[in-house]
């Protein structure tokens, strides 16, 4: 249609040219996941089935310009702590083969890894593997600045069918102790399977194996977790495995906070 109006004629560049800008220039981004200080829930190394072994990979990377020293602080479920410090730079990154045996001299152990960078954010991932005679198969995962975990640990898309192995954890970064209860629910019906409430102790990494069996789960595809503490300052990191019996292929499932 023919434009009659002399000034609507003039203003229509200008109309269009601002379009174009705004419409580039809105924002796009990913999910940013690095952190002064970030948590990976757990890292292990520990003896498997069959002869094999479980280790523990880690990468950090410094996607800024700015050097920093890095501490990382290991709490294996013994008690204490296992402290190591090293420095980044700029844009650059660092690998920790098998790093329970590697950094802190541990093995037969698990707990969760604290990262603190103080000049820069860093990113945190980690590659919980078994490993043996017929290959390595294991689980990714990327650890979250402590400033973003909530007091909410939601976790669905769990399948307790045969040949599934669920584990699911809970890791407390903070100095706090504090109680979470632990709900496991029916997401087709909402009906409650289990409850429970369990102590979470500072630095602590609860940690619960093949749980169909060990709080008798009906075999179902629409499993979900939902893991709750009081208090503000009280916030955890909640996580499931899904691992396949047949050919230990392993699924990681993070505790996501909707609602606090």
């Amino acid at each position: 249609t023919e434009l009659k109006n002399p000034r609507t004629r003039k203003l229509l560049p200008l109309i269009i040219a601002a379009f174009l800008v705004m419409s580039f220039s809105a924002p796009v981004s990913a999910f940013r996941i690095g952190g002064y200080e970030v948590v990976v829930p757990v890292i292990a190394q520990h003896p498997g089935l069959h002869g094999t072994e479980w280790r523990t990979d880690l990468w950090i990377d410094n996607p800024y310009g700015d050097t920093s020293t890095v501490t990382l602080t290991f709490y294996p479920e013994s008690g204490g702590s296992v402290v190591e410090e090293t420095s980044i730079d700029g844009f650059r990154g660092m690998f920790f083969h098998d790093i329970v045996m590697n950094t802190f001299g541990m093995d037969d152990t698990k707990g969760l890894l604290l990262v603190s960078a103080p000049g820069t954010r860093v990113e945190v991932r980690a590659r919980i593997y078994n490993t043996g005679g017929e290959g390595e198969f294991g689980q990714a995962m990327f650890g979250i600045p402590t400033v973003d975990l909530r007091r909410q640990g939601y976790v669905s898309g769990v399948s307790t069918t045969a040949g599934n192995r669920v584990s699911v954890g809970i890791a407390n970064p903070t100095e706090n102790t504090f109680d979470v209860t632990l709900s496991v629910r029916d997401a087709s019906d909402g009906s409650t399977l289990y409850s429970e409430t369990i102590t979470l102790h500072p630095h602590q990494l609860v940690q619960f194996s093949d749980v169909a069996a060990r709080w008798d789960l009906p075999e179902s595809s629409t499993i979900k977790f939902k893991i709750t503490s009081t208090g503000n300052e009280n916030y955890f990191f909640a996580y499931a495995s899904v691992v396949r019996n047949d050919t230990g292929d392993a699924t990681f499932l993070f505790g996501t906070g909707p609602n606090v």
